[in-house]
């Protein structure tokens, strides 16, 4: 009877890691859904934006497939409204034209190591700033949206 606890500790750690579902994106478009988990964005082409930001002190290397790559699946054209939301409700609006003019990648991983909701992932649209200062401005920070668990298109 002695084991009886530890079988239903390990019982109890077994379900809660099981209940846990992998962080999703989701990508509407009128009817059309798609539902992306780390391992299928992660299967579009890379990118690597080493870059600072006034979010994290330094220099950070994040990598992810192009926000322009992943929506390229709806074939939408560049008036589109397009919607970035987080998981706390944060949300920003802006045309696809310009929000696909700042070489926006949507990260999975930051120095190499997937993001946790912690650390402002698992998703987090990242521009390039060091690269682009002109993008540097909060005009632009607020589609640097972490925590991304939406993206809409109208």
């Amino acid at each position: 009877m002695k084991a009886f606890p530890l079988i239903v500790f390990l019982l109890v750690i077994v379900f809660s890691t099981v209940a846990q579902a992998a962080p999703e994106l989701v990508v509407r478009s009128g009817s059309k859904v798609l539902v992306l988990d780390r391992d299928e964005l992660e299967t579009f082409p890379q990118t690597t934006v080493t870059t600072s930001s006034p979010y994290y002190d330094g220099t950070v290397e994040f990598t992810g497939p192009t926000l322009k790559r992943v929506l390229d699946t709806f074939g939408i054209d560049d008036q589109t409204q397009l919607t970035l939301r987080a998981l706390n409700d944060y949300q920003v609006k802006g045309t696809l034209a310009e929000v696909l003019e700042l070489d926006a990648i949507i990260a999975t991983r930051m120095d190499g190591r997937s993001m946790s909701v912690r650390n402002r992932g698992p998703f987090w649209i990242i521009l390039p700033l060091s690269e682009r200062p002109e993008l540097d401005h909060g005009d632009y920070h607020r589609f640097m949206v972490w925590q991304l668990d939406q993206i809409e298109l109208n």
